[in-house]
């Protein structure tokens, strides 16, 4: 019997995204949960792998796709079971702190850097509960919204946004895989930091091994199930976030370099811990919006409030921003964004305030959509510049902004340059900002540019940019997938067609 009262089966035809730019036939959407939501113990996580298992097993008796979903953030088609099953993790949000005992003899640390999360525990969530006077510690970095789970976010190589640290993946210590016949807590040998008690506890066995390790930070939903993982956070700081009116000209040398010597920011005797800049689709040297953060120690005392909408005010999601713009079309192009931006993208002087506070608000909404691509931050300028061409060519409602991340670990982490800059292109789900983002990329190949794209946006990725932008990376990954799915059937469940096309199933 695969169902039970805590995994439930519902008949569907088709499921949609959050914002509603894929939309996939399937059979089944499967909802699990654990069997106390409100009291997280090992034993009930124990007892939920072996529901997931159960039911991957079925799926592989009867050659059925099976794809995990979250918060189904994502604006691509990563996630799709195209005529399978679905299986929603957003109700397994355990959150565990780490106890001494848990860990490996030779871990480098303290336990109190360590968070255990369930596949399906948000961001937002994870905030909360790290962020407390009594706990004091924050994630190194997040994405420019909270609404993604943190198995969700990691699967799709969703990037940070500080200037000296790498996406998500570089927080990892350790996750837990399951498929039809294993369940696998994973390390990297180099870094060993959980015990064998503790993967017991799980029903796991602990595998420290570098491939499998770095195949699975990217995982792309395609290598099992990802239960949960461990991640190294670190002290509590606070963000103290400002927006400066300046040219593209302006910032030119510290988009290529990050050095920010030059540039008359807020606190000249400091980098700032984020740079970001947002750059009018218009004119010959257009107007940029430039927000920066900078990192100060948190008061003991301090205690954060989440109910300030603190990431709508900073309009850190700029898919929320561009919505604004859906009552106006389909008149909508570069001249209406760019008096949106004027509007919206006014002077800050923020107060201090936690990451999960500052990232706190998400204002997505149907009919937006998002591409983000990642370029080595010297080609920065060139890339901002076939962008804007795009945007002229095509005449698209998108806004741009730049971010920066570190390289990052992951076989398939599309933050793999050291360091990278972000190119995103948010806008409206039509056809020409779709052409835009098409055109963007078929202008860097022709000017030889690298670059990787957001596995969970909007892409236009091929075996050949594949192969561009990953190389020997990819036989690695495939490699890892048929070690910890040796069955063909099984690595058929974990498929989809986005996958097939790019030769990755």
């Amino acid at each position: 019997m695969v169902e039970d009262e805590f995994l439930t089966q519902h008949e569907v035809s088709s499921f949609e995204n959050y914002h509603g730019t894929v939309n996939a036939p399937v059979q089944s959407y499967w909802v699990i949960e654990n069997s106390n939501p409100s009291r997280p113990a090992m034993s009930r996580m124990r007892e939920t792998s072996e529901r997931v298992q159960r039911l991957i097993k079925h799926a592989v008796e009867t050659k059925t796709r099976l794809r995990a979903i979250g918060s189904v953030w994502s604006f691509s088609d990563v996630f799709a079971a195209e005529g399978g099953w679905m299986l929603a993790t957003d109700r397994l949000n355990y959150i565990f702190k780490v106890t001494p005992s848990s860990l490996a003899s030779n871990f480098f640390g303290s336990s109190r850097e360590l968070i255990f999360a369930q596949a399906g525990a948000f961001i937002s969530e994870i905030n909360r509960k790290i962020e407390t006077p009594s706990h004091d510690q924050a994630l190194r970095t997040s994405g420019a919204s909270n609404g993604q789970t943190i198995a969700g976010a990691l699967a799709t190589g969703t990037h940070g946004s500080a200037t000296g640290v790498g996406a998500l993946q570089s927080q990892v210590a350790g996750l837990q895989i399951i498929t039809a016949e294993s369940n696998l807590w994973l390390e990297h040998p180099a870094r060993p930091t959980m015990n064998v008690d503790f993967a017991r506890k799980l029903g796991a066995k602990l595998v420290r091994d570098e491939l499998l390790f770095e195949a699975a930070l990217v995982n792309l939903g395609a290598l099992g199930f990802v239960h949960s993982v461990v991640l190294r956070t670190t002290g509590r700081y606070l963000l103290k976030s400002y927006r400066q009116n300046m040219l593209l000209s302006q910032v030119r040398r510290a988009i290529n370099t990050l050095d920010f010597s030059n540039l008359n920011l807020p606190e000249a005797d400091t980098d700032p811990y984020f740079f970001q800049v947002v750059i009018d689709p218009g004119g010959a040297d257009s107007d940029v919006y430039v927000t920066t953060r900078y990192k100060i120690c948190s008061p003991p005392s301090y205690k954060p409030d989440y109910k300030l909408e603190s990431g709508h005010q900073l309009n850190n999601d700029l898919p929320g921003i561009v919505g604004e713009l859906i009552e106006n079309l389909p008149s909508v192009g570069p001249p209406v964004v760019s008096a949106l931006l004027k509007t919206r993208q006014k002077p800050i002087d923020s107060e201090p305030k936690t990451p999960g506070e500052t990232y706190d608000r998400t204002s997505g909404r149907k009919g937006v959509l998002g591409a983000a691509l990642g370029v080595p931050i010297r080609y920065s300028g060139r890339a901002v510049d076939i962008a804007r061409k795009a945007i002229a060519d095509e005449f698209g409602p998108i806004i741009l902004a730049l971010r920066f991340v570190q390289k990052t670990p992951g076989l398939l982490s599309f933050t793999r340059f050291d360091p990278t800059c972000v190119l995103d292109l948010d806008g409206l789900n039509t056809s020409s900002a779709r052409s835009v983002i098409e055109r963007t990329m078929s202008l860097l190949d022709e000017a030889g540019i690298p670059y990787t794209q957001h596995w969970g946006k909007i892409h236009d990725l091929t075996p050949i940019r594949l192969e561009r932008a990953y190389g020997s990376r990819i036989g690695l990954w495939k490699s890892a997938r048929e070690l910890l799915l040796p069955n063909s059937i099984e690595r058929e469940v974990f498929a989809n067609e986005m996958l097939g096309k790019l030769g990755l199933s």
